[in-house]
C-alpha cells in the first residue's frame, strides 16, 4: 500500500467515525424530547432528514475507505450488507436533495408524488416517508457494523503493505 491509499484510509475513517457518531446522536434526538420541541412541532421531521444525510455520508466514507485495494473487498461486503439493511436510503435521500423537482413532480423517479413530500408516519423506532421505511435500530446497527468493518481493517492494510514489501524484495532478488 503506498502513502496515497494510506491517506485515504485515514481520511475514509476520520469520515466515517464522525457519520456513524452523528447517525447516533440523530437517533437519539428521534427517541428523545428537546427543549425547541414545543416552538418547532417538526424538529424530529428535520432530525429524520439530518439522519439520512448522516447514514448517506457514512456510506459514502466506506466508499472511499473501498478505494483502497488490501480492503476493497472488505468494504465493498460490508456496504452490500449496509445497503441490504437501509434498501432504500439512496431513494430518500436522492428525493431530499432533489426536493425542489419533487415539489412540482418533476422528479427523476415517477412514481414520487409531490404529494407524498410532506407526508410521514412514526411507528416506534420506524420512519415511514414516500411509501419506505428506516428502521432507527436497524439503521444504527447497520451503521455500527459499516463503521466496525473500516475501523478494522489497518490489520489488512498491514498484511497487504507486508505483501507488497515481500513482493518488492522478491523482485530485487531475481
Amino acid at each position: 500500500m503506498d502513502q496515497d491509499e494510506a491517506a485515504t484510509y485515514e481520511r475514509a475513517r476520520r469520515l466515517a467515525n464522525l457519520a456513524v457518531w452523528t447517525v447516533d446522536l440523530q437517533r437519539r434526538r428521534l427517541n428523545s424530547n428537546e427543549p425547541e420541541d414545543e416552538k418547532f412541532v417538526l424538529r424530529k421531521w428535520a432530525d429524520f432528514h439530518f439522519l439520512v444525510v448522516a447514514l448517506t455520508r457514512l456510506r459514502r466514507a466506506a466508499v472511499l475507505a473501498a478505494k483502497v485495494r488490501s480492503i476493497e473487498s472488505k468494504i465493498k461486503f460490508a456496504l452490500r450488507e449496509f445497503d441490504a439493511a437501509l434498501p432504500n436510503l439512496k431513494k430518500m435521500r436522492d428525493v431530499a436533495e432533489h426536493i425542489d423537482e419533487y415539489a412540482v413532480d418533476s422528479g427523476k423517479d415517477k412514481r414520487i408524488s409531490r404529494k407524498s413530500l410532506e407526508v410521514g408516519l412514526i411507528d416506534g423506532e420506524t420512519w415511514h416517508w414516500l411509501g419506505f421505511k428506516i428502521d432507527t435500530s436497524k439503521a444504527i446497527r447497520a451503521s455500527t457494523q459499516l463503521f466496525k468493518a473500516i475501523k478494522e481493517s489497518p490489520s489488512l492494510l498491514k498484511k497487504g503493505a507486508q505483501q507488497g514489501a515481500a513482493a518488492d524484495a522478491d523482485k530485487r532478488c531475481r
